[in-house]
């Protein structure tokens, strides 16, 4: 009886020291990914850094008017909604490649929220996961307010989920990036929406 339960002892003792370097293993891997992530963001980041200004034609409407009035002295505004200065850098370096655009920033959604009443912007692009508040609260409360609810945002986020994709472009958002995002992707996206803003 007493070979059975220390038999029984030793089997639970090399799965639980399995399982515990199962973990261990996966911890280093996600350790080493954000690594890799961090380092390819510095390095999209230098890459990104424009000497000279980049000659690019401003952003209009299809019909060839102005940006909206609501715009600083014409210049189309972007609200960026990320608690990460290291983001929101990254993303002020990529949009160097739009001239003519006022990129506003907030680390909080109820910054955010105070933001968009006052600066009115005509593209957010919105983290989830904000220091007060889910970036979905921000999408909705958007969405309920007179004026804003057209207000287009793609969504930038480090949660790939199929759920969470699915559930934000069905709660309004008009695309979704997954950190790191592709530039290029990104810029597409972003030319779409505010040249037909």
């Amino acid at each position: 009886m007493k070979t059975d339960n220390d038999d029984r002892l030793r089997q639970e003792l090399r799965l639980a020291q399995l399982e515990i370097k199962v973990l261990r293993e996966q911890l280093l891997k996600s350790a080493q990914e954000a690594q890799r992530t961090r380092e390819q963001m510095d390095e999209l980041s230098r890459r990104l850094v424009v000497e000279e200004p980049p000659k690019q034609v401003p952003v209009v409407k299809q019909n060839g008017a102005p940006p909206d009035e609501s715009s600083n002295n014409g210049q189309p505004r972007v609200l960026c909604v990320e608690d990460s200065e290291p983001n929101f850098r990254l993303i002020e370096s990529v949009l160097r490649e739009r001239p003519g655009i006022e990129l506003v920033w907030a680390e909080t959604g109820a910054k955010a929220l105070q933001l968009l009443q006052e600066k009115t912007p005509q593209l957010v692009l919105l983290d989830l996961d904000l220091p007060d508040m889910h970036g979905s609260k921000v999408l909705q409360d958007l969405h309920a307010q007179p004026g804003l609810n057209g207000t287009p945002v793609i969504v930038i986020s480090a949660d790939a989920t199929p759920s969470q994709i699915e559930r934000m472009l069905s709660a309004g958002a008009r695309n979704y990036l997954t950190k790191p995002f592709d530039i290029r992707r990104f810029l597409f996206m972003f030319d779409e929406i505010m040249t037909s803003a």
